[in-house]
């Protein structure tokens, strides 16, 4: 595992340098070329599924990048009931079960949702042993606001009679939406449905599904290496503008699931779902790539399918280099802003990014040739004479928030040093760069500049001191109680929980980097009178929060424990449970939790 310090925030034990491993996908070829001095990089969302997940523990492996549910409160279509105690891994892959709900005509379904957004261009791929029933299995990508999706594949695998057509073809596509009035362009053409060269069925083998997003109006469509479809133009990708001119460009939210869907007019039958031979759809691994610039010694398409491809920076002796375009992702932790269409940092060419307001912010990857301490600017450019500044956070541990000073135009750029030096580890760290400030319109960046400036110190330091931790309320490893838990969901630009009646709970593993008194925050929002929150730490009760009545389940505000809890350095399960008085049984809504020495 990589750990970082801040010299003043926070002291953990450096990382060993970053090994090189067999990935379960290196003998599979990229069958997508990268682009012309480009080289495939691979992504942190790639997934070999070679850890313990069970239907109500997920691992850390796990939770950094899925969520057991839809991007949203949606339950599924049709039939469907999305339930997150039907994903687990099984054999090294993902195990995705569909089962009947006793008592109604429901069937439970697994699913898994990427916690972040991609953007093109993006090769995407995951070897897939569908279901042997009716239900469709889906590798697929879908904006937040649900208009913009692509399919990397879509199958109704079955062996029953009549079903032939279906079980004989895989659906690739895409579909381009408006919610209101509800209109739904997908290309019906014969070549969105690939027959098996080979003959016969899909089912019952594993295949390599692909899709290369080029950019918003160019989708190549893969199978097991071979190119089976491209679809190109406004005319295949938006025939009826309902993107307003810019095709498939929004930042998207990968799927995997199983479902039912109710255009169809068969459901598998009782048999077929109590059959774990049929019932569950099997994904091996995931993979993702962007392309990045390569060196002069790569190919325009190679690429190292290992763990220790993940850098997009360059180093020359003692400082790394990184564009601000050439981040991993990007999106947005606060509500939108007038007049800002973007979700993140907009990538505006030569390396830079603009459009960016109060709480966007991009991840990177930067690979370091040694421990030691470092320090990190940033160069950037804006005319706000006050109220913008920059929050560094390394391998998910927040470091340090730096006010940026004006510079008198979005192009005029100057370099400025985040606050706090970093010790840290050799080897591929993630650096996520939030904008923040009172202002809206924050300031344009061009590089983010990683220096060392001293040896790493000799041991571990003796007394850590703590840091502040903050908990996305979605990112529990479990949940449970009356409608099976808390339920994920977006509002204004953030994802949150809601679905909470008395009873429910969330689990949340966290490492703590220091022994310490920690206030609890809550960023929660209740229409309810008499809302509570109950807060108990490895299976003991710490202490009960009332909610206050704010007249809303989607405005959040941070409510903050009277008294503090008292952790020790190392890994915790802290608990939430909805505990009040409520009239009804309905609670709160949530959108994070804090811990705060």
């Amino acid at each position: 595992m990589k750990k970082i310090t801040s010299c003043i925030a926070a002291a953990l034990l450096l990382s060993a340098p970053l090994a090189s491993f067999a990935a379960d996908w290196d003998s599979v070829p990229i069958p997508a070329a990268a682009g012309t001095g480009k080289t495939w990089q691979l992504q942190s969302i790639s997934d070999e599924f070679n850890y313990t997940a069970s239907p109500t523990v997920k691992p850390a492996e796990f939770n950094t990048r899925w969520n057991p549910s839809f991007i949203n409160s949606w339950t599924g279509p049709g039939d469907s009931e999305f339930n997150a105690g039907h994903s687990y891994t099984s054999g090294g892959s993902l195990a995705l079960q569909s089962s009947a709900k006793a008592g109604t005509n429901k069937i439970y379904t697994g699913i898994i949702s990427s916690k972040e957004t991609f953007t093109y261009p993006l090769y995407l791929e995951a070897r897939v042993k569908h279901t042997g029933n009716t239900l469709a299995n889906a590798v697929w990508m879908l904006s937040a606001d649900s208009t913009q999706e692509i399919d990397a594949m879509e199958s109704y695998g079955s062996d029953r009679a009549g079903q032939e057509w279906f079980d004989q073809r895989m659906h690739v596509s895409h579909h381009v939406f408006i919610r209101s009035p509800f209109q739904d362009y997908q290309p019906k053409d014969e070549g969105s449905w690939v027959v098996n060269p080979a003959g016969g069925t899909w089912r019952g083998a594993m295949h390599v599904y692909g899709v290369h997003w080029k950019d918003p109006w160019n989708l190549d469509y893969y199978i097991d290496g071979v190119k089976v479809r491209t679809v190109s133009g406004p005319a295949m990708i938006d025939p009826y503008n309902f993107t307003n001119g810019t095709g498939i460009n929004k930042p998207l939210h990968i799927i995997i699931d199983v479902e039912h869907q109710d255009w169809r007019d068969v459901r598998p039958t009782a048999a077929e779902l109590a059959d774990t031979s049929k019932s569950i759809m099997f994904v091996d691994w995931i993979r993702v790539y962007k392309p990045v610039t390569s060196s002069a010694t790569s190919s325009s398409n190679s690429v190292s399918s290992s763990s220790s491809s993940l850098s997009n920076s360059s180093s020359s002796s003692a400082t790394t280099v990184i564009d601000f375009a050439n981040y991993f992702d990007t999106g947005k932790s606060t509500a939108s802003v007038a007049g800002d269409t973007y979700v993140g940092f907009n990538k505006s060419g030569s390396g830079n990014i603009n459009y960016n307001t109060a709480g966007d912010w991009a991840d990177y990857l930067v690979t370091l040739p040694s421990d030691g301490q470092y320090k990190i600017e940033v160069t950037t450019a804006s005319p706000m004479t006050s109220g913008i500044g920059a929050k560094l956070s390394v391998d998910g541990i927040y470091v340090s928030t730096t006010s940026l000073a004006a510079t008198g135009g979005w192009e005029l750029y100057s370099a400025s040093t985040l606050a706090n030096n970093l010790s840290i580890g050799a080897g591929t760290h993630t650096v996520r760069i939030e904008s923040t400030g009172t202002s809206a319109w924050q300031w344009n960046g061009d590089e983010i500049r990683v220096t060392k400036v001293g040896s790493a110190p000799v041991g571990s330091p003796t007394t850590p001191a703590p840091v502040a931790m903050i908990i996305q309320a979605e990112s529990f490893s479990a949940t449970g109680g009356v409608y099976d838990g808390f339920k994920t969901y977006s509002v204004n630009g953030v994802s949150a929980i809601n679905y909470n009646q008395r009873g429910d709970w969330a689990d949340y593993a966290v490492n703590v980097a220091a022994d310490g008194s920690y206030t609890f925050n809550a960023y929660v929002s209740s229409p309810m009178s008499g809302a509570a929150l109950e807060v108990s730490v490895d299976g003991v009760k710490v202490l009960t929060q009332a909610v206050p009545n704010n007249g809303s389940w989607d405005s959040f505000q941070k409510v903050s424990s009277a008294s503090k809890i008292a952790l020790t350095k190392g890994a915790h399960t802290i608990r939430v449970t909805s505990a009040g008085t409520t009239s009804s049984t309905w609670e709160w809504n949530a959108d994070k939790f804090e811990l705060i020495p």
